[in-house]
């Protein structure tokens, strides 16, 4: 069950995503850079949760996708993060979120998306190369690790 994401999710998706970054992230940017269950707790708690959306199964939090405009582009929306609990991975519950977001940018009028991606991450990058996101040429980094933006166009 996909539903949107509540006060109430805090704990869990800060714990889903440190366990979702460890997963994928701690070659790429390192023990040191790691998120924390409390820094990512108060975000949830604090931060406006429209645009996140958690999947759940047999009544846990097991996925959390986050959506909404680009800040740096009128007009174009940004997938802005796409977690699952590492030992979901493969099963389908990704690319249900995914759908899931896709039809909420799209419904909401954006025929355009980026996203930021770790150049590192090959799993994510080819799980969005598969659905038609195209490397645009425009890069960055966090915290020292060399960050990709991908695009997407509905008309393709």
């Amino acid at each position: 069950m996909i539903r949107p994401a509540a006060r109430a999710d805090a704990r869990a998706l800060a714990e889903l995503e440190v366990r979702a970054w460890r997963w994928a992230y701690t070659d790429i940017v390192g023990e040191q850079h790691m998120i924390t269950v409390e820094d990512r707790e108060r975000r949830w708690r604090t931060e406006p949760l429209g645009g996140a959306d958690v999947a759940e199964v047999g009544g846990r939090v097991a996925g959390v996708v986050q959506t909404g405009p680009s800040p740096a582009e009128p007009g174009v929306g940004l997938l802005h993060g796409l977690y699952v609990e590492p030992a979901a991975q493969g099963a389908g519950l990704g690319a249900a979120l995914y759908d899931h977001a896709m039809r909420r940018l799209h419904g909401g009028g954006l025929r355009e998306a980026v996203l930021w991606v770790f150049s590192g991450n090959g799993h994510a990058r080819g799980f969005y190369e598969r659905r038609g996101w195209v490397a645009d040429g425009a890069t960055g980094e966090w915290k020292g690790a060399p960050e990709l933006r991908y695009r997407h166009n509905q008309a393709r």
